[in-house]
C-alpha cells in the first residue's frame, strides 16, 4: 500500500508541475495589449511650430515684445547716401532701394535655384525709370567676410550674373568720389532700353 501510495503522489506532483508550466508558458505567450489611445487636448497657449497660419502669426505678435533697430548699418547707410547723392546726376527715373529681397527682383523656371536666392538680400538695389533692376550694390566692410559670406556672395553673383543685372562691390576704402564713379559707369553699361514695351512683364506666383 505504501508503494502505491507513493507512485499517486508522484503523480499527482507530476500533473500539478505539468499543469504550473503549462500556465506559465501561456502567459509568456500572450500578446501584448496596447494600452487604449488617450486623447490629450492641444494647449491652445502654446504656438504650433509648423507653418503657423495668419491668426497663429497675430497670436503670436500679440504676445511678443518689438523693438526698432537699424536698417542698414553706420558704414552701409553712409555708401547708401553717397550712392543717392550721385544717383542724380545719372539721368532721370533711377531709385535707390535698401535691403531688397533677391526674391522680389529675381525669377527662376527651376524651383530649387528659385528658392536658393528667395530670402538672399542685397544690401542696395538700383531700378531704372521702369521700375527694373539695373545695378545691384554689395557694401563688403571689414566685418563682412566672416562665416559664409563669400559663399553667399558667390550664389548672388551668379544668380545677377544670369539675369543680366551688374553685381557692384563697395569697399570701405573707396571714397565718395569713387563709389560715384562706379556707380556712374555700372549704370552707362546697363541704360534701360528707350521703350517700356521691351520690359518684361513682372512674373506672379
Amino acid at each position: 500500500m505504501e508503494g502505491v501510495a507513493v507512485v499517486i503522489l508522484v503523480i499527482v506532483a507530476a500533473v500539478l508541475l505539468a499543469a504550473a508550466m503549462g500556465r506559465r508558458l501561456r502567459f509568456r505567450r500572450r500578446p501584448h495589449k496596447p494600452k487604449p489611445w488617450k486623447y490629450i487636448p492641444e494647449r491652445r497657449d502654446e504656438p504650433t511650430r509648423t507653418a503657423p497660419d495668419a491668426a497663429d502669426q497675430l497670436r503670436i505678435v500679440m504676445r511678443a515684445p518689438f523693438s526698432k533697430q537699424r536698417l542698414m548699418s553706420r558704414a552701409e547707410y553712409d555708401v547708401f547716401r553717397a550712392v543717392e547723392k550721385h544717383l542724380r546726376t545719372c539721368g532721370p527715373g533711377f531709385r535707390l532701394m535698401a535691403q531688397p529681397s533677391m526674391g522680389e527682383f529675381l525669377s527662376s523656371p527651376d524651383k530649387d535655384a528659385y528658392l536658393s536666392i528667395n530670402s538672399k538680400r542685397v544690401d542696395m538695389l538700383v531700378i531704372d525709370t521702369f521700375g527694373m533692376p539695373a545695378v545691384a550694390i554689395e557694401h563688403q566692410g571689414s566685418g563682412h567676410y566672416q562665416n559664409d559670406a563669400p559663399a553667399r556672395d558667390a550664389v548672388k553673383r551668379e544668380a545677377m550674373r544670369r539675369a543680366g543685372i551688374e553685381f557692384l562691390e563697395i569697399f570701405d576704402y573707396h571714397a565718395p568720389a569713387d563709389i560715384g564713379r562706379l556707380l556712374a559707369e555700372a549704370i552707362a553699361r546697363n541704360k534701360p532700353p528707350a521703350s517700356p514695351s521691351a520690359i518684361p512683364p513682372r512674373q506672379t506666383s
